[in-house]
């Protein structure tokens, strides 16, 4: 029997054990890698901010899922991308789920994290998949800062000459 074959026979039972035995790998969030200006560009807001508070909502069912609605209480640090409610220093409710499987939130209280929101229904909304890395954004709220400064600039300057 060759190496090769050899190889293919065991990979594929170990592979299959692997997933029957950690479920949470088997049925993992899966997000298509986008930048993260495309994602400022189609989100409807865009902030960093602290988690403070996880709030499962009850659905009257006795059976808790991943998929539960959640509510993510966050202490808005920096607007990337400005919509109702989002200033400095307020607090912002984000609707999700609850599991990370399902594509919830994550839900380390205390924790910063940088989001992109979509609004729906008169609140936000987000998933695993709408995140970023606090610096990440910062970066790119900065990069949009200078960028629009210099086009003012630009405009302030044809208007005077």
């Amino acid at each position: 029997m060759s190496t090769s074959r050899t190889v293919r026979l065991l990979v594929l039972p170990l592979s299959l054990i692997v997933a029957l035995a950690i479920p949470e790998l088997a049925a993992a969030c899966s997000c298509v890698p986008v930048k993260p200006a495309k994602q400022l560009e189609r989100s409807d807001g865009a902030f960093v901010g602290r988690l403070l508070e996880v709030r499962r909502l009850d659905d009257g069912d006795a059976v808790y899922s991943t998929a539960d609605p959640t509510d993510y209480v966050y202490r808005v640090g920096l607007v990337a991308k400005r919509g109702p409610g989002l200033r400095r220093g307020r607090r912002v409710t984000v609707r999700s789920v609850y599991g990370g499987s399902s594509c919830g939130l994550t839900n380390t209280r205390g924790r910063l994290y940088g989001l992109f929101v979509e609004r729906r229904g008169g609140r936000w909304r987000g998933n695993a998949c709408s995140t970023v890395s606090p610096g990440a954004l910062r970066r790119l709220a900065a990069r949009r800062s200078s960028q629009a400064s210099e086009e003012a600039s630009l405009q302030r300057s044809q208007r005077c000459g």
